[in-house]
């Protein structure tokens, strides 16, 4: 297979494409997921959240399609799942305000502070529920900056514990800014 670029800087409305991941789904698709940044290379600012589909192993692919664009605000850190069983996909995002910045977040002085969401597709990447928060059940309330990934969760397929899914994640507690 040849080279391909997904997403080429400066096109569809976007400045920068960045935080790839990507996963396979029960039905063999390829889905493939970034961030659109808007304005700059900045993780802070108007960043949406896109996927691309590929249904003959990543020969073709799909026009982007938009899964969350809140406006000004940051939709991003893609960490898509796949449940085996059921042919779910979950995608877990962060949000925050566009105009908070991570090192004001860590240090408690933002507006506002990370936001855990998934949006999940039943039709194999073809179309997306509405964001969910589940900061709640994802975030210890001591937390302050938290990321989802890098990268794909996965389901636990062997053993007495097989079945639920995983997906790595990483934060900061109040007081450890490092």
């Amino acid at each position: 297979m040849e080279e391909q670029h997904l997403w080429l800087g400066g096109t569809d409305g976007y400045d920068t494409y960045r935080i790839p991941a990507q996963a396979v789904t029960s039905e063999g698709t390829v889905l493939a997921f970034c961030e659109g940044r808007v304005n700059g290379s900045s993780d802070t600012g108007d960043i949406d959240m896109l996927v691309k589909r590929s249904t003959d192993g990543g020969a073709i692919w799909s026009d982007q399609q938009v899964i969350w664009n809140d406006g000004a605000n940051t939709c991003g850190n893609p960490a898509p799942v796949v449940d085996e069983e059921s042919g779910v996909i979950s995608l877990l995002m962060t949000w925050n305000r566009g105009d908070d910045e991570e090192r004001k977040i860590i240090a408690q002085t933002s507006k506002d502070t990370r936001h855990v969401f998934v949006s999940r597709s039943e039709d194999d990447g073809l179309s997306w529920s509405d964001p969910e928060e589940i900061t709640d059940d994802a975030k210890q309330p001591d937390w302050t900056w938290y990321a989802t990934g890098p990268g794909a969760g996965i389901q636990v397929q062997h053993g007495h514990h097989a079945g639920p899914l995983v997906v790595a994640c990483d934060h900061i507690e109040s007081g450890n800014d490092h």
